[in-house]
């Protein structure tokens, strides 16, 4: 239900969604004063919305910074969270998102030995589809780019983070006789790095964040950062506003402190 509840959210806080309901109404509207008004509401969120400058801000509110990890510290695992990849079944074809960056740099840390093992965390993300499990597609994506498979470990139950976390603790759990020993990296988009971070300090994971995919850069005050709309940053407040709900709606459940 959770995981449906999100879904539905993640509809409703769109910029997109009130832009076109504006729209609609206006369309459909027999009050031409109501009419006039809603078109001029929708054309003010829009420019609000598509504003880059002001999406930048919003990000970087809430963009966890890097770690900067020392030329040889190493970590005994990095988990990584899912939610990178569409599958094309059609084809047996990944398509990846923005957030491939989660992927990318967990390898490389593999590659160079700062990393002994990778945990993917993810189960289902398509409700019409539960039987497509991301964690295990990725590690057959791995495996052909030449990966080692002993070096890939998986969580394929969890639809959401607050699942993300308890699954990988109870693995680890499996692999580790003392946890606390342990250094874990945790390797997600840095803007759902802290909600991430309180999720596995509540199941007990001591964690270490790894932020990947930022997207605020140096700010950058320029005649079209300011005054040009641009749909991408339409896309930004979709991942602020998403990420704002799920970390006080995680709060109020009780799923982070």
């Amino acid at each position: 239900m959770f995981f449906i509840i999100s879904k539905i959210l993640g509809f409703l806080v769109s910029p997109f969604t009130w832009v076109a309901a504006g729209i609609i109404y206006s369309l459909f509207s027999r009050v031409p004063e109501r009419k006039r008004k809603s078109l001029i509401a929708s054309c003010i969120i829009f420019l609000i919305f598509s504003n880059e400058f002001l999406a930048e801000e919003a990000l970087r509110s809430m963009e966890v910074e890097n770690v900067q990890l020392k030329e040889n510290e190493k970590f005994d695992v990095g988990i990584v969270l899912g939610g990178m990849i569409r599958y094309d079944a059609q084809n047996d074809h990944l398509i990846f998102n923005q957030n491939i960056d989660r992927l990318l740099q967990p390898v490389l840390l593999l590659k160079k030995k700062q990393l002994n093992k990778i945990l993917i965390s993810g189960g289902s993300g398509d409700i019409n589809h539960p039987e497509i499990i991301e964690s295990k597609l990725l590690k057959r994506f791995l495996i052909e780019l030449g990966v080692d498979s002993n070096d890939i470990w998986v969580e394929t139950q969890s639809k959401n983070t607050r699942q993300n976390a308890e699954y990988s603790a109870a693995l680890l759990k499996t692999k580790f006789k003392n946890l606390n020993d342990k250094k874990i990296l945790l390797i997600t988009s840095s803007t759902h790095m802290e909600r991430s971070v309180g999720c596995f300090k509540k199941v007990g994971l001591n964690v270490i964040p790894y932020g990947t995919g930022k997207l605020s850069g140096p700010r950058d005050i320029t005649f079209q950062r300011l005054l040009v709309p641009n749909i991408w940053a339409v896309h930004m407040w979709e991942i602020y506003f998403h990420e704002t709900i799920g970390y006080w709606t995680y709060r109020i459940a009780g799923y982070i402190d």
